[in-house]
């Protein structure tokens, strides 16, 4: 049993991936053999009924003109006269009539055979047929030989027979005097049958034929394009695998950014807590000290000595916070393209160093969006302050270009030390500016090779 159903089932497998057009071609075969046998034989069983309807028009018409003239005159008992029994043998004789109708039989009404070619049947009662009951009604019959039937055992047949029966009439008086049962032969029949048969099949195998035919062009159309959605829909499937896929992986690199920019934001305002309380808040509290030893001091000459050098520590402390504010706030650069960005970012930096910088920029002067441009001064800002701080002066240079809607920036210099190895607290670092670039849509690239130091940021559909 548990075989029978691992074979069920494989061939269920096995019929399930089949095309569509291949499954309907053989259910649609086996339906329209289906179709064409039953038709066939419906076909064949009313052309049987027809063909022998039709017999029983035209045999009793052309045969009861030659029985009826010889059982007019019965004798007292009840029997032929031997004119009309010869006349009967005689008609019975002829080799054209024979050879269609073989065997004649004529019935009274108590089942008494009034004459037969067959002689050991004559004047024998045998029990009446349904057919020649009927007939004797006035009914004209015609059927197949009943083989279970009396009278077809006494002849000893061992073949089929067509059998008409009609009444014969009694021209006086008009009553029935008789019924016969004139057997005819199926060779004709059958053959008139087997011809019909054949016409019959063929003309349903042939419109079956078209029909499947014009099915089975509509059904294969319509699975090729089943077949081609099903690929479509399956390359679209994978698509949206891998976009999700990919929006996974850029939904988590939004969240390390934006996790980023928090920690290094909360950073760079320590940094600058740290920058104003060791710098210029250290020198202020240094000078307010100093105003203390003026009011002690009675000398003119010692008081304008000290106030000197307070006036030199609170210069110092005035710079040190112009350079922290300078760092913190951009420029106006709303107003500019990014050609402009790039120089106004070059030029801040120049006058704050006086460090000369190699600049090759062959970006077009093209407006973009505010967060394009604040990144853009940022990375210029940040890399060329790296630049200074761990760099050497010379070989400092920057390189802008744009092409194909992609915007890329490359700044490189000698370096001093191993940057990588130094705490950064100025500004917010190169992680920081990972993540500013990655927040919209960039990428970043630091790179420190045979005492070079390159920082690269590209942006696509700028």
């Amino acid at each position: 049993m548990t075989d029978r159903r691992g074979v069920f089932r494989r061939l269920r497998k096995r019929w399930g991936r089949l095309p569509l057009a291949n499954r309907f071609a053989l259910y649609g075969s086996v339906v329209t053999v289906a179709a064409m046998l039953l038709c066939g034989v419906l076909i064949t069983s009313a052309m049987t009924e027809i063909t022998l309807a039709r017999r029983g028009t035209v045999v009793p018409a052309l045969v009861e003109g030659m029985l009826a003239p010889h059982i007019q005159e019965l004798g007292p008992d009840g029997r032929l006269s031997d004119s009309g029994r010869l006349a009967l043998d005689a008609m019975m004789n002829d080799e054209t009539l024979l050879a269609e109708f073989p065997y004649l039989d004529l019935w009274r009404a108590d089942g008494t055979i009034l004459y037969s070619n067959s002689p050991q049947l004559e004047a024998r009662r045998l029990e009446m047929p349904f057919r020649v009951q009927r007939a004797f009604d006035g009914e004209i019959g015609v059927d197949f030989t009943d083989v279970s039937s009396q009278d077809y055992a006494e002849h000893r047949f061992d073949t089929d027979f067509i059998e008409v029966y009609f009444p014969l009439l009694n021209h006086e008086t008009g009553d029935i005097t008789a019924v016969a049962q004139l057997r005819e032969v199926t060779a004709s029949l059958e053959k008139d049958l087997w011809s019909l048969t054949l016409s019959s099949w063929a003309t349903a195998a042939t419109i079956g034929i078209i029909v499947m035919a014009a099915l089975f062009g509509i059904v294969l159309e319509g699975s090729r394009k089943i077949e081609r959605q099903g690929r479509i829909l399956t390359r679209r499937l994978a698509q949206s695998h891998q976009r999700a896929v990919r929006h996974r992986e850029l939904k988590a690199v939004a969240q390390r950014a934006s996790l980023s920019v928090t920690e290094f934001t909360d950073k760079h305002l320590r940094t600058i807590g740290t920058d104003l309380h060791d710098g210029p808040a250290q020198t202020i509290g240094f000078a307010v000290l100093r105003l203390d030893q003026i009011r002690r001091l009675s000398k003119k000459s010692e008081r304008e000595e000290v106030v000197a050098e307070i006036e030199s520590t609170l210069g110092g402390a005035l710079s040190e916070i112009r350079a922290i504010a300078l760092a913190l706030v951009l420029p106006d650069i709303e107003d500019l393209d990014l050609a402009q960005v790039i120089e106004r970012a070059v030029q801040q930096h120049i006058r704050r160093t006086g460090i000369a910088i190699d600049v090759d920029s062959r970006v077009e002067p093209v407006h973009a969006a505010p967060e394009l441009c604040v990144c853009v001064y940022r990375f210029i800002q940040e890399g060329l302050n790296n630049a200074f701080h761990h760099g050497l002066p010379e070989g400092q240079a920057l390189t802008a270009t744009m092409q194909g809607g992609v915007l890329k920036l490359s700044i490189t210099n000698k370096n001093l030390t191993d940057y990588a190895e130094q705490a950064d607290h100025k500004g917010i670092g190169l992680y920081g500016l990972r993540a500013r670039v990655q927040s919209i849509g960039g990428n970043l690239a630091f790179v420190q090779k045979e005492g070079q130091t390159r920082l690269e940021m590209w942006v696509r559909n700028v």
